[in-house]
């Protein structure tokens, strides 16, 4: 399956890109992806593709650095769109 990813920067953001071109998501699953266990196909598990854990904690690093995500239907597929603020390195003194 094909994945565009796509980084650039808006001002003072980094802004990250990602999408896939499967069948995406339920529109009412869409709130709670994010959410720690939440599964969209309920028979899904460990051995079929994990238990739901991975974008909750995507969700939590992000916000730990100040920055959004949000997913949406892109009509085939999903994206998820992540802004970090970018911060500029601190010059070392000389």
């Amino acid at each position: 399956a094909t994945v565009e990813v796509s980084l650039a920067r808006d001002g003072a953001r980094a802004i990250l890109r990602i999408r896939d071109h499967g069948p995406g998501v339920p529109e009412d699953s869409l709130a709670r992806i994010f959410d720690p266990f939440y599964r969209v196909e309920p028979d899904r598990g460990r051995a079929s593709g994990g238990i739901g854990l991975g974008l909750s904690i995507t969700r939590r690093a992000v916000e730990l650095h100040g920055g959004k995500i949000r997913a949406s239907n892109a009509h085939p597929g999903l994206e998820v769109v992540i802004e970090i603020p970018i911060t500029e390195p601190v010059q070392a003194a000389a």
